[in-house]
């Protein structure tokens, strides 16, 4: 049987947004307001200028009065509640943008998060071996201000830090450690260090190596893992980030037996014994185990998580992450947030939300180890994969997570999903802050 299909849609043609953050916000909200009689929204804003449902879900009608059936969801104590921020939503308020221009923006979308009854926030700040602040290891990402290495004059990981933190929010630092580039337009500037060991004719091909169009860092090698525990410290010793976040990207989809051959050959010469697919695993346990512990070498009050695909065969098989064990043993990480973007109704049973939720909360067998879900704001309506068009699903979702034992919160991908679509998505949005206002 065919799996179900997953991978995140950084470039999701319904994803992207015309105009500002704020004032579609509050457009969105206003009109969920108005069609489903939720009266409840208006003090707030007024002072600011695939079938039908799964048996196993309560119904959520979006009209007034509709959300009676999930009276009796209560939200764990501390309910995480965050939303991703993806270097495409950064980039339409921040590329080729003056300092105070993205100040105001990125005020205002955090305020936006807020309002909707949102605690945390999670930016992407390193999404190509780049960065979205000054480093002293990484170049500037060309979402700063449209060119790779490029300098804004401005920093803006720490506007955002300040940003969050003066709203209340906690605030965490994504960043993806392998992937150097993955088209083209991405191409790394001479400065980047994955450019750098990719034209030395002693590193590439092993420490950086190509797969399609992209460029990846090769987890085997030890100097990548220095380069990319030395990222994260870099990053909590100059700002004040409530955590590290790494989403699902770890070994390439399309790594052959070349990808890593030469240094696979070093270990099995070396008297290494394991099989390849237990040595790229072992390389990734590594990595994470190492931030982990300078996460926690900081401050043990800081988080580290990981949001891994929703298929935990491809997880093990292809990203080579082996997420039932970060799950079931301490030191790996604080949280794990699968992605489980398919609806109640997908076509492929072991697919529905009803069933994933369960089965990842079963993993979740270390009490440190939170239970957090990724939902995909970007499907909402989407009834191929499962989503209705009652404009419920989020609220549902929520709800029935809240009665798995090791749930403690969720995450919305991403932000511009929230303040862009039609009619359902405004349902969507009006009836989970209605269910986060109780």
């Amino acid at each position: 049987m065919a799996r179900p299909p997953y991978r995140r849609p950084y470039r999701d043609g319904r994803s992207r947004k015309v105009g500002g953050g704020g004032t579609r916000f509050l457009a969105v909200l206003l009109a969920a307001a108005l069609m489903t009689g939720a009266f409840w929204l208006l003090p707030r804003l007024s002072g600011r200028g695939e079938g039908g449902p799964s048996s196993a879900a309560p119904s959520v009608s979006g009209g007034s009065g509709g959300l009676s059936a999930l009276e009796s969801s209560e939200a764990p104590d501390g309910e995480y509640r965050a939303v991703w921020f993806s270097y495409l939503d950064l980039a339409d308020i921040l590329t080729g943008k003056g300092e105070m221009e993205f100040t105001n923006s990125i005020n205002d979308e955090f305020q936006n998060c807020t309002e909707m009854g949102l605690n945390t926030v999670i930016v992407q700040v390193r999404p190509y071996s780049d960065a979205l602040y000054p480093s002293k290891l990484f170049p500037y990402s060309k979402y700063a201000a449209g060119k790779q290495g490029q300098d804004p004059g401005f920093d803006p990981l720490k506007i955002m830090v300040e940003a969050a933190h003066q709203k209340g929010l906690k605030i965490e630092a994504w960043i993806n450690p392998y992937r150097i580039s993955s088209a083209a337009d991405s191409a790394p500037c001479a400065e980047n260090p994955g450019a750098k060991w990719f034209v030395d004719s002693a590193t590439k091909g092993d420490w950086v190596v190509q797969v399609g169009e992209g460029l990846y860092y090769n987890p085997a090698i030890p100097q990548v893992q220095d380069l990319i525990v030395s990222g994260v410290e870099e990053i909590l010793q100059n700002y004040a980030v409530d955590g590290i976040h790494f989403d699902d990207y770890f070994y390439p989809s399309g790594a052959d037996d070349s990808f890593d051959a030469a240094a696979y050959r070093r270990y099995r010469d070396g008297g290494g014994q394991l099989s390849l697919g237990d040595f790229r695993r072992a390389n990734v346990d590594a990595l994470v185990q190492r931030v982990y512990q300078a996460v926690k070498a900081k401050n043990p009050a800081l988080v580290f998580g990981i949001s891994p695909q929703g298929n935990v065969d491809n997880c093990y098989r292809s990203m080579y992450a082996d997420v039932k064990k970060w799950a079931s043993q301490p030191g790996y990480v604080d949280y794990i947030a699968p992605q489980i973007y398919w609806g109640y109704s997908h076509p492929q049973a072991s697919a529905r939300y009803d069933v994933k939720i369960s089965e990842w909360n079963s993993y979740c067998k270390e009490p440190s180890v939170k239970l957090y879900i990724g939902l995909a704001a970007y499907r909402m309506g989407d009834e191929a994969t499962g989503f209705s068009q009652n404009g419920d699903d989020m609220a549902r979702m929520v709800a029935d997570a809240r009665k798995k034992s090791a749930y403690q919160g969720f995450i919305l991908f991403r932000y511009q999903n929230l303040t862009d679509g039609g009619e359902v998505a405004q349902k969507e949005v009006g009836n989970l802050k209605a269910l986060l206002k109780k």
